[in-house]
Protein backbone atom coordinates (compact mmCIF):
# COMPACT_ATOMS: atom_id res chain seq x y z
CA UNK A 1 0.00 0.00 0.00
CA UNK A 2 2.86 2.40 0.84
CA UNK A 3 4.50 1.67 -2.53
CA UNK A 4 1.25 2.54 -4.30
CA UNK A 5 1.10 5.85 -2.43
CA UNK A 6 4.69 6.70 -3.45
CA UNK A 7 4.01 5.79 -7.08
CA UNK A 8 0.81 7.85 -7.09
CA UNK A 9 2.66 10.81 -5.58
CA UNK A 10 5.37 10.58 -8.25
CA UNK A 11 2.71 10.26 -10.95
CA UNK A 12 0.89 13.37 -9.74
CA UNK A 13 4.10 15.35 -9.31
CA UNK A 14 5.20 14.60 -12.87
CA UNK A 15 1.72 15.39 -14.22
CA UNK A 16 1.81 18.81 -12.55
CA UNK A 17 5.36 19.43 -13.77
CA UNK A 18 4.47 18.73 -17.37
CA UNK A 19 2.27 21.81 -17.24
CA UNK A 20 5.02 24.02 -15.78
CA UNK A 21 8.22 25.32 -17.32
CA UNK A 22 11.60 24.67 -15.74
CA UNK A 23 12.53 23.11 -12.43
CA UNK A 24 10.09 23.72 -9.59
CA UNK A 25 12.40 22.82 -6.74
CA UNK A 26 16.13 22.81 -6.05
CA UNK A 27 18.01 19.48 -6.11
CA UNK A 28 17.58 17.49 -2.91
CA UNK A 29 19.70 14.68 -1.45
CA UNK A 30 18.01 11.30 -1.52
CA UNK A 31 18.72 7.84 -0.08
CA UNK A 32 21.32 6.25 -2.41
CA UNK A 33 19.82 2.83 -1.70
CA UNK A 34 16.33 3.71 -2.95
CA UNK A 35 14.84 1.72 -5.79
CA UNK A 36 14.57 4.77 -8.07
CA UNK A 37 18.22 5.70 -7.59
CA UNK A 38 19.45 2.16 -8.30
CA UNK A 39 17.18 1.89 -11.33
CA UNK A 40 18.64 5.11 -12.73
CA UNK A 41 22.21 4.01 -11.89
CA UNK A 42 21.78 0.64 -13.62
CA UNK A 43 20.19 2.33 -16.65
CA UNK A 44 23.16 4.72 -16.90
CA UNK A 45 25.60 1.81 -16.52
CA UNK A 46 23.97 -0.08 -19.39
CA UNK A 47 24.27 3.13 -21.44
CA UNK A 48 27.96 3.35 -20.54
CA UNK A 49 28.58 -0.31 -21.41
CA UNK A 50 26.97 0.06 -24.84
CA UNK A 51 29.37 2.89 -25.68
CA UNK A 52 32.54 1.89 -23.83
CA UNK A 53 34.28 -0.32 -26.36
CA UNK A 54 35.60 -2.44 -23.46
CA UNK A 55 35.51 -6.19 -23.96
CA UNK A 56 33.95 -6.58 -20.50
CA UNK A 57 30.98 -4.86 -18.92
CA UNK A 58 30.89 -2.81 -15.75
CA UNK A 59 28.31 -2.85 -12.98
CA UNK A 60 27.43 -0.50 -10.13
CA UNK A 61 29.44 -1.19 -6.99
CA UNK A 62 28.42 1.96 -5.08
CA UNK A 63 26.29 5.06 -5.38
CA UNK A 64 28.60 7.70 -3.91
CA UNK A 65 26.37 10.76 -4.08
CA UNK A 66 22.93 11.48 -5.52
CA UNK A 67 20.50 14.35 -5.71
CA UNK A 68 17.01 14.41 -7.16
CA UNK A 69 15.23 17.30 -8.80
CA UNK A 70 11.74 17.51 -10.25
CA UNK A 71 12.36 18.98 -13.71
CA UNK A 72 10.10 17.66 -16.47
CA UNK A 73 10.33 14.32 -14.69
CA UNK A 74 12.57 13.03 -11.94
CA UNK A 75 16.17 14.06 -12.61
CA UNK A 76 18.81 11.98 -10.84
CA UNK A 77 22.26 13.59 -10.65
CA UNK A 78 24.66 11.02 -9.28
CA UNK A 79 28.26 9.96 -8.78
CA UNK A 80 28.62 6.21 -9.06
CA UNK A 81 31.46 3.72 -8.77
CA UNK A 82 31.54 0.97 -11.39
CA UNK A 83 33.53 -2.26 -11.27
CA UNK A 84 34.70 -4.29 -14.26
CA UNK A 85 33.10 -7.73 -14.46
CA UNK A 86 34.02 -11.03 -16.09
CA UNK A 87 30.96 -10.82 -18.37
CA UNK A 88 31.66 -9.96 -21.98
CA UNK A 89 30.11 -6.83 -23.40
CA UNK A 90 27.07 -7.55 -25.57
CA UNK A 91 26.62 -11.12 -24.32
CA UNK A 92 25.14 -10.83 -20.81
CA UNK A 93 21.77 -9.21 -20.25
CA UNK A 94 21.81 -9.43 -16.41
CA UNK A 95 24.43 -7.24 -14.73
CA UNK A 96 23.70 -8.64 -11.27
CA UNK A 97 24.87 -12.13 -12.24
CA UNK A 98 28.26 -10.81 -13.38
CA UNK A 99 31.22 -11.36 -11.03
CA UNK A 100 33.81 -8.61 -10.60
CA UNK A 101 37.43 -9.11 -11.61
CA UNK A 102 39.74 -9.18 -8.58
CA UNK A 103 43.16 -9.97 -10.09
CA UNK A 104 45.59 -7.08 -10.60
CA UNK A 105 45.65 -6.05 -14.23
CA UNK A 106 42.08 -7.21 -14.80
CA UNK A 107 40.23 -5.45 -11.98
CA UNK A 108 39.29 -1.89 -12.84
CA UNK A 109 37.06 0.70 -11.23
CA UNK A 110 35.52 3.83 -12.68
CA UNK A 111 34.01 6.86 -11.01
CA UNK A 112 31.15 8.09 -13.15
CA UNK A 113 28.93 11.14 -13.12
CA UNK A 114 25.50 10.47 -14.58
CA UNK A 115 22.41 12.61 -14.99
CA UNK A 116 19.31 10.53 -15.75
CA UNK A 117 15.84 11.91 -16.43
CA UNK A 118 13.12 9.47 -15.47
CA UNK A 119 9.51 9.81 -16.59
CA UNK A 120 7.38 7.56 -14.39
CA UNK A 121 4.25 8.34 -16.42
CA UNK A 122 5.69 6.93 -19.62
CA UNK A 123 8.05 4.51 -17.84
CA UNK A 124 10.98 5.95 -19.80
CA UNK A 125 14.44 7.19 -18.92
CA UNK A 126 17.10 9.08 -20.82
CA UNK A 127 20.69 10.11 -20.21
CA UNK A 128 21.31 13.85 -19.99
CA UNK A 129 24.99 13.60 -19.04
CA UNK A 130 27.53 10.81 -18.71
CA UNK A 131 31.24 10.88 -17.92
CA UNK A 132 33.58 8.30 -16.36
CA UNK A 133 37.17 8.38 -15.15
CA UNK A 134 39.41 5.51 -14.00
CA UNK A 135 39.91 5.20 -10.25
CA UNK A 136 43.54 4.83 -9.18
CA UNK A 137 44.08 1.39 -7.65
Amino acid sequence: MALLAVQLSAFLAVAVLRASAGPVAPPLPVDPNSQGVWGAAVYATVYYNLRSGDKYIYKVTAVLDVQVQIDGGIKYTMDVELGRTRCENGKTPDLESCVLFTAPGEARSLKCHFVVLSDPLLEKRRILDSSCQPVSE
